[in-house]
This record gives structure tokens, C-alpha cells and sequence, in this order.
């Protein structure tokens, strides 16, 4: 599981003291994260059933008083276990607090808890090593995060969860680390101590440093001799830039050795995050840096095939992308994805599964007999088998949930039934494909016949970003407030973009295709503030400008 896909559940909790066998909990706050994004949070004072000792109270400015009339740890814990569920259970000092709540739960007279355990403690003593102290008051100063309530449990926990951030995106830029399984096992590594920094990187902070726009943009780390170590990408040429100098010690080995032999830096500015992104792509393709391994080549991501040519339509999944008549969707991230996909779609929609010579003898195969095909070959329905396309478009766009609802039902039937093995194969199931269609959904076309204006919104401007044929074309930025201007701004690109006459790239080159991956799962990425305005041949530039003007006007700024 990636990551940003992951539920995490920071918690804290203030106690009467320091042992768990002795002692009892007084409060509970918790905030709920999927992947890096804050969803929920949890705050409950409880009456622990004896006073709060005065340190106690000096520390956390709890009083007896205040506990005098909270609900008690019984009426508490189903609660916050049911606000926990089965995500990732995280703390600062993990133990302490797994601890407590274990403990409370041993009162009542109920199991352990049972979820995964991340400590925000080892990963900074991992990642932060050359830090004084991981305490969280340290941390909070380190990061520069303004702490609400310190000592008071829903306080520290939006603390940790900010710090989690921070440690999220550092395991990624780092580490390559995007997987949950690879950052649950990254908090037991074993670390060492930091070395001291190279004195040329002072020449660094004091000569190249201030110069660093506040912009988006790509910046190139070369050696001594002018040799590329290093492309990289940025929202903020200036944030990203300064974090490897202005921090070398919080960086691991292999960031330090690299940054150890850079002597010059340099950038390119652009307009907006998504052309920094791509172009960073291109980049280290074309000149293959050596701190960039990961990132070198092409992945050849599938794609779902809906070959719509043929009077009955198939579905399968191919590599590259064609003007082949078919309607392609994806990126998946990979086979087994891809093959899950073709698999369900067998399932629940029955499309023929036969190839065109079966068809044309027109007998009855083992497919119909398990309800898996419709049998056009025994009806010669056309126009039946043409809802039953439209049904799959609907569920490759994410429009049409009917798949996860029946997916939902057959598991717990399954459960019902003591089949614990197929339940658990929906299960998993069910995950992958709510997760895959939650991506689709910001794609609600064939990629190929994706034709829209993206709206994404700043402080002081709008991104407007041209998409057609499933590529990003260019962008324009707006100034905030928006004036009648903007219609002037966006006449011109828009007449040129989209041009009705225009006819889709008869096939489309490995860089393309990839890029339409890094697009699809950009769009993803900010999915809570993006917005789309899709394009059909049929509508004028001038209503299609009006369509985007208003859209840009009601469009909220996108979170730091």
C-alpha cells in the first residue's frame, strides 16, 4: 500500500502519570490522516475516578474540576476505537501511549489493541539525527510549527501529524520511500552518527542561497568539474533549495554524500508545479544524473483497452497507447492491477471475453454458461451490449460505484458464511479498486479524449492548465482578484488549443504516455482543490471561455 493511500491515526494521550499499571488516562486526542491530508480529529477529556495529582495539572493545566463531569474510559475508548479502526496507530513515543490505552482496554475486560504501530520518536532519531533532542517541543522549533494547546492531547497530536508530514515527504525525497510496509520497517534501522558539514557548503549559503527565486521550477546540483549530479523539481525553488543546505545533518547518508560534492547550483524557473514536474522528467531522461537512478527511464504503465471498433466491444490492457479506434483508460500502476481491473469487469458486466472468430460461429461458450458473457453471439443484440459499454465507461471513470457495492455485499455474505478466505479476497479487492477509481475519477474520459481546462488555485493567482488529448499543452495565470480581464488572457489559448479540427496523434511516443501518467497522478495529488472544466467539440471558445471565468471565480486557494 503507498503511502498516500495509508490511514494513520496520530494520538496522545495525558495521563496521571507515568506508569500504566498505576495510573489512568484523563484525555485523548487523535487526529486521523489519509496519507498526508487531515480528515477527522478526536478530543475527549475523561474522568479518571480519583484527582489529578498538581504536577499533573501544572504540566497538562488539567484540574480535577475540569474531569469532574467527563464521561469515564468505558463510555471513551469504544469510541475512539471505533474513530481508530484498523488505521496505523502513531504517537511520539509510541509505546507510552499504546501502553495506556492497552491497559484501560485490560480493565474493561477487552483485547489489545492490534493495529500497526509507527513512532514519530524513531523516525526523527532516523531522519533527524544530527538533532539535539526528538523531543516534540524540539521538533515543533526544528520544523517552526505553532503548537495550539501544548501538553493538552488534540494539541500535541496535530503536532506529531504536521511532524509526520515533514517525515513523509523527507522518507520519499530521501529515501525513496513510498511504500507503508518500507516506512513501518524504516523506524527499527539502525543509525550512526552525523558527520560534520563540508565548509564549502557556507560558501553555498552565503553566495548561491539568496539568490534562489521563491518560484516553481527545477534546480541542478553539479560537482566541482560541471558534471550534473542532480535534477529536482520544486513548488519553491527557494524552500527546496535552502532544505539541503540550511539542514545537511538531518539528511541520510546518501543525501550527505551528495550534497557533499556539489559546488554550484542552478534553476529554471516555471510557470506553474505541473510544468516543473514534467520537465524534471524530461530532464533526467535526457541527461540520466547520477543521483537520480530512480527516475532514469520510462515506465511502460498499463492501460484498460475498451476496443470499441468491433459492433461488440472488448476490454483487455496494453502497454502503449494507439489510434486504434479503442478507448483507453489509465494509467494503472501496474499488470496485477491492470489484470484485476479486465478481471471484474468480466465479472460483474459480462462483456465477451471470445475472440472475433468465436463470435462469428455464433455458439454458446463456457463464459455465457457462468453468466460471465452476455452471448451476443446467441442474441446479436447490439444495442443491449451498447448499455452494457456505457455501464463499463461509468465504472472506468469512477461515475459508477455499483461495482464497489456488489464487491462490499458478496464480502460480507462471504464473512456471514464462515468463508473467511474469499471474504478476504473482496476485501483486498475492494481496497484496490476504491482506491484506483477515486484516481480515475479525476480523469473522466478516455485518456486519450481528455480535453479540459484545470483550475488550480493560489493565494494571489489561478493556475489555469490546458489539457488535450490526454496532455497538458500549456498554462495561464491568473492575478487575483479576477477582473473581466481574464477573458482576454484565455481567448487566444483556448481558439488554439482547442481546435475542433484537430485529430488525436495517431500513437503516442514513451514520453507521452508518461507524461500523462505524471499528469494523472498529479491531478491525484490535488485532487481536493483542483478543478476541471472538460471540453466537448461541440462547445464554442467563447462558452467554453465563460465555463472556465466561472469556475476560476469560485474556485477556493489551495492549501501550503
Amino acid at each position: 500500500m503507498d503511502i498516500s493511500d495509508a490511514t494513520f491515526v496520530v494520538t496522545d494521550t495525558e495521563t496521571t502519570g507515568s506508569k500504566a499499571e498505576t495510573n489512568r488516562v484523563i484525555e485523548i486526542g487523535a487526529v486521523k490522516m489519509r496519507g498526508t491530508d487531515k480528515v477527522d480529529e478526536f478530543q475527549q477529556l475523561i474522568n479518571p475516578q480519583r484527582s489529578i495529582p498538581s504536577r499533573i495539572t501544572q504540566l497538562t493545566g488539567i484540574t480535577t474540576g475540569m474531569v469532574f463531569d467527563a464521561p469515564t474510559i468505558d463510555d471513551v475508548l469504544p469510541d475512539y476505537l471505533d474513530f481508530l479502526g484498523d488505521a496505523v496507530f502513531v504517537a511520539h513515543n509510541v509505546s507510552f501511549d499504546e501502553r495506556f490505552i492497552n491497559a484501560e482496554l485490560e480493565r474493561l475486560g477487552r483485547s489489545p489493541l492490534e493495529n500497526e504501530t509507527l513512532c514519530t520518536v524513531r523516525l526523527a532519531r532516523r531522519l533527524l539525527p544530527g538533532l539535539n533532542s526528538k523531543g516534540l517541543t524540539r521538533l515543533a522549533q526544528f520544523y517552526g510549527i505553532d503548537v495550539n494547546g501544548r501538553h493538552r492531547a488534540l494539541g500535541d497530536a496535530e503536532a506529531t501529524a504536521i511532524c509526520l508530514k515533514r517525515f513523509v515527504n523527507q522518507l520519499d525525497f530521501e529515501h525513496q520511500i513510498d511504500a507503508l510496509d518500507e516506512m513501518l520497517a524504516f523506524q527499527h534501522r539502525r543509525y550512526q552518527k552525523v558527520r560534520e558539514v563540508p565548509s564549502h557548503i557556507k560558501k553555498l549559503r552565503e553566495n548561491v542561497l539568496p539568490d534562489v527565486p521563491d518560484a516553481p521550477g527545477v534546480y541542478f546540483f553539479r560537482s566541482s568539474g560541471g558534471k550534473l549530479l542532480y535534477v529536482g523539481k520544486a513548488k519553491s525553488l527557494t524552500d527546496r533549495v535552502r532544505s539541503y543546505f540550511n539542514a545537511v545533518e538531518s539528511h541520510s547518508a546518501k543525501t550527505r554524500k551528495m550534497v557533499q560534492k556539489v559546488r554550484s547550483v542552478d534553476w529554471e524557473t516555471t510557470p506553474t508545479e505541473l510544468e516543473a514536474l514534467l520537465l524534471e522528467s524530461r530532464l533526467i531522461k535526457k541527461k540520466k544524473p547520477s543521483y537520480n537512478r530512480a527516475q532514469r527511464y520510462y515506465r511502460r504503465r498499463p492501460f484498460i483497452r475498451l476496443d470499441v471498433s468491433k459492433r461488440f466491444p472488448t476490454v483487455s490492457w496494453e502497454r502503449s497507447l494507439a489510434d486504434d479506434g479503442a478507448e483507453y483508460y489509465g494509467p494503472l500502476r501496474n499488470s496485477d492491477q491492470a489484470d484485476l481491473v479486465v478481471e471484474l469487469i468480466g465479472r460483474f458486466f459480462a462483456l465477451r471475453e471470445c475472440d472475433d472468430d468465436r463470435l462469428a460461429q455464433g455458439e454458446r461458450c463456457l463464459y455465457a454458461d457462468m453468466d460471465r458473457c452476455t452471448a451476443p453471439c446467441e442474441t446479436d443484440d447490439a444495442d443491449r451490449y451498447a448499455e452494457v459499454v456505457d455501464d463499463v465507461r461509468d465504472f472506468l471513470t469512477g461515475r459508477d460505484e455499483e461495482v464497489l457495492i456488489q464487491l462490499r455485499d458478496r464480502m460480507q455474505r462471504a464473512s456471514d458464511q464462515l468463508d473467511f478466505e474469499k471474504a478476504a479476497q473482496y476485501r483486498d479487492w475492494y481496497r484496490q479498486l476504491e482506491r484506483m477509481l477515486e484516481k480515475q475519477e479525476r480523469v473522466a474520459a478516455p485518456v486519450v479524449q481528455h480535453n479540459a481546462a484545470l483550475i488550480h488555485p493560489h493565494e494571489e493567482k489561478v493556475d489555469v492548465l490546458f489539457v488535450r488529448f490526454g496532455q497538458f499543452v500549456e498554462s495561464v495565470q491568473i492575478e487575483r482578484p479576477v477582473s473581466d480581464a481574464v477573458v482576454e488572457d484565455l481567448a487566444d489559448p483556448v481558439a488554439r488549443i482547442f481546435d475542433p479540427d484537430d485529430e488525436r496523434p495517431s500513437e503516442l511516443s514513451r514520453r507521452q504516455v508518461d507524461e500523462i501518467r505524471l499528469l494523472s497522478h498529479w491531478m491525484y495529488a490535488k485532487r481536493r482543490t483542483l478543478r476541471k472544466v472538460p471540453w466537448e467539440t461541440n462547445v464554442t471558445p467563447q462558452a467554453f471561455v465563460g465555463a472556465i471565468r466561472r469556475e476560476i471565480a469560485s474556485a477556493e486557494p489551495a492549501a501550503s
